[in-house]
C-alpha cells in the first residue's frame, strides 16, 4: 500500500486580534487575576485553537516555528507606508521546535507550551526593544534582483498595455468606457484609501478588550 504525504503549514497568531493599549490592559488584567506574570510586548495567547490542532496532528505534527517580528530603530510601517512604495527593515526571528519537546496526549500541558511560546517571544521583544537587534548570529538576506527585474517588467509591460488602450479608446471617441474606467480609478482609490484606515492600530475592532482576550482559567 503507498501512503502519500501532503506537505501541510499553519500559520496561528494565537493573540486573535491586533495589539492595542487598551487590548494590553486587558490582558495584563486578566494575566494578574489568574496569578500569571502579564506580557510587556504581546497579549496574553488564546490557546485553544493551537491546541486543537496539535492535538489532531498528534505524530503527523513535525515541528512548530517560533517566529518573531520587530522593526529596528523608530522604523514603524505600516499599510500606508506600503502602498507609498517606501522600502523598511524588518528583523525576524526564527526558532525550530521539534515533535520531541512538544508536549502530547496532555490538552492543559499544551496549552501551557503556547503559553511558554509567547513569553519567549515577549522576551525576545524585549531583547529587541534593549539591544535594537535579536540574540544570535544575524543573517541578513541579500536582495533578489532578479525580483527587481521582473518588477519593473512586467510593470512597464502593464502600464504600456494600459495606455494603449486608452489612447484606442480617446482616438475612437469612446467617451462611456471612458467615464467608466474614470469611476473605476475612484472607486479603486476610495477602497485603497478606506484600507489604509482600516489597518491602523486605532481602528481595530473590540476584540479580546472586555473578554481580555482569552478563554478559560488555564488557558487552553
Amino acid at each position: 500500500m503507498t501512503v502519500s504525504l501532503l506537505l501541510t503549514h499553519y500559520v496561528l497568531y494565537a493573540e486573535g486580534t491586533r495589539w492595542t493599549a487598551a487590548k494590553h490592559a486587558a490582558a495584563v488584567k486578566f494575566a494578574k487575576e489568574r496569578g500569571v506574570e502579564p506580557f510587556k510586548h504581546v497579549l496574553f495567547p488564546r490557546t485553544k485553537g493551537a491546541v486543537e490542532i496539535i492535538s489532531k496532528l498528534g505524530s503527523s505534527l513535525g515541528s512548530v516555528q517560533n517566529v518573531v517580528f520587530a522593526f529596528p530603530g523608530s522604523n514603524s510601517p505600516d499599510t500606508a507606508t506600503m502602498f507609498s512604495g517606501k522600502s523598511t527593515d524588518i528583523d525576524i526571528y526564527f526558532r525550530r521546535i521539534g515533535a520531541e519537546e512538544i508536549p502530547s496526549g496532555n490538552k492543559e500541558d499544551l496549552g501551557q507550551f503556547i503559553i511558554d511560546l509567547y513569553r519567549d517571544k515577549d522576551n525576545l521583544l524585549q531583547y529587541h526593544a534593549e539591544n535594537d537587534s535579536f540574540p544570535g548570529q544575524p543573517t541578513a538576506l541579500p536582495r533578489r534582483v532578479r525580483s527587481l527585474v521582473m518588477f519593473y517588467l512586467w510593470s512597464a509591460v502593464t502600464i504600456g498595455l494600459g495606455l494603449a488602450f486608452l489612447n484606442y479608446l480617446v482616438v475612437n471617441e469612446c467617451h462611456v468606457m471612458l467615464g467608466l474606467i474614470g469611476v473605476a480609478f475612484l472607486l479603486g482609490g476610495f477602497a485603497a484609501s478606506r484600507i489604509i484606515s482600516y489597518a491602523t492600530m486605532g481602528s481595530s475592532s473590540n476584540y479580546g478588550v472586555s473578554s481580555g482576550g482569552n478563554e478559560g482559567k488555564k488557558g487552553a
